[in-house]
């Protein structure tokens, strides 16, 4: 639905001309000379807080060592102190690179509900929508902004991500060319097209983008991180390491380097580094799912199934929740014969997604453990009403419905 801006300015415009007239009747209203005196008021002083530049110096320093809350209180009493939009800019890029996508939506929102001619006010909220995966809502902002400004470059890359959210990726790498196109010299556009390009799989494309996109920008440790993936994508281990390491020297809170050398590691077989990295990267982002999930992963391939319970467990509480944490949190309960937890978490499950058939097989697993054997037929029915016809458990599924049916 297109925002209506227009209608704010005769509601404004009411409010100065009912402030002037009041402000004329209060005038008349003052006693004519001889009247009685007006009494003085007394004003009172109010003590002096802190200056911006303490609080966001303040607000920096708790980002730097990870106290979220600390850091959001303080950006926002900067912020409080005199409305400077870079500020808010920062403490909602700070939210994002936190994992506070939800708080970040809800600051860079109010924003832009009282602010309906500002672009920058539609960039900021589509880019916290985008950091929470809302690519409908992201798309529809995206569109509000091409309708003020059609050759805006950020424009077109947040349209070009929110497509491929939605997984029109041809749709969505066409766009992302167009802000290329408008604007060559940005590392953030080079990143966004060779981010796309690696989800389709051009690989050796995707890392020319991230190299002009470190071309743009020597420094910026994001740039680094994407190329040392690409690379390890493309088996280049020893030049893909260096790049990472390069990234976590420029940035050492950089949740995504670490996790990024945690798959080289995994790759490699060095299950100890990997699993060391993954842990800096659940340190450093600890809100983010993909990482819990790799670092259950780890656990599991290493047989630590405690262990790796819990990092599924955190990686599916998280907003939003990773999906593969789900089914293989599922899936793990039901080897680990822990009926109840697993009856308990696939039931939430299929109430919060209700078209997703892995659920019902590990549920129509978890019933056949405990011997209801009804139940357990019924979820299986349910999985192969659901799977596609080429998925590998279908046979298994089938089986355990002839099995179930012969006790």
């Amino acid at each position: 639905m297109a925002r209506l801006v227009g209608i704010r300015y005769p509601l404004r415009m009411l409010v100065r001309l009912l402030g002037l007239a009041l402000s004329g009747a209060l005038v008349t209203a003052v006693p004519a000379c001889g009247g009685p005196a007006t009494p003085k008021k007394t004003t009172k002083i109010k003590p002096k807080g802190p200056s911006q530049k303490s609080l966001l110096s303040d607000a920096r320093q708790a980002a730097k060592s990870g106290e979220v809350d600390t850091a959001d209180a303080r950006y926002a009493a900067a912020y409080d102190v005199d409305k400077e939009f870079d500020i808010l800019e920062e403490r909602v890029d700070f939210l994002i690179h936190a994992g506070r996508a939800s708080r970040a939506q809800e600051i860079a929102k109010a924003y832009y509900d009282a602010n309906a001619t500002d672009v920058n006010g539609y960039k900021l909220y589509c880019e916290a929508l985008l950091a929470g995966s809302k690519g409908a809502e992201a798309l529809e902002i995206a569109d509000q902004i091409l309708g003020m400004t059609p050759d805006d470059a950020a424009g077109h890359d947040k349209r070009g991500r929110a497509l491929l959210l939605l997984d029109k990726d041809q749709e969505g790498i066409v766009e992302l060319r167009k802000a290329v196109q408008l604007d060559s010299k940005s590392a953030q556009f080079h990143m966004s097209l060779g981010n796309a390009l690696h989800k389709t799989g051009e690989v050796n494309e995707a890392a020319l983008e991230f190299r002009a996109a470190l071309k743009a920008s020597p420094q910026d440790a994001q740039a680094n991180v994407l190329l040392g993936m690409a690379l390890r994508d493309q088996n280049e281990l020893d030049e893909a390491k260096h790049y990472l390491d390069e990234a976590v020297k420029l940035d050492a809170n950089n949740g995504q380097a670490y996790f990024e050398l945690g798959v080289l590691y995994n790759r490699q077989g060095k299950q100890a580094d990997a699993e060391s990295a993954f842990a800096k990267a659940v340190q450093k982002v600890p809100n983010e799912s993909r990482y819990w999930y790799a670092y259950g992963e780890i656990f599991r391939v290493q047989e630590r199934f405690d262990e790796a319970l819990k990092a599924y467990y955190k990686a599916v509480e998280l907003d939003p929740p990773y999906p593969k944490a789900v089914a293989k949190l599922g899936l793990l309960l039901v080897e680990r014969k822990k009926w109840d937890d697993a009856e308990a978490f696939l039931i939430q499950a299929i109430r919060k997604d209700k078209k997703n058939p892995v659920n019902y097989l590990h549920l129509g697993a978890t019933y056949a453990g405990q011997k209801k054997n009804k139940l357990a037929i019924e979820n299986f029915q349910t999985f192969l009403e659901l799977a596609p016809k080429n998925d590998p458990d279908r046979a298994r599924a089938q089986e355990a419905i002839r099995e179930l049916k012969r006790r």
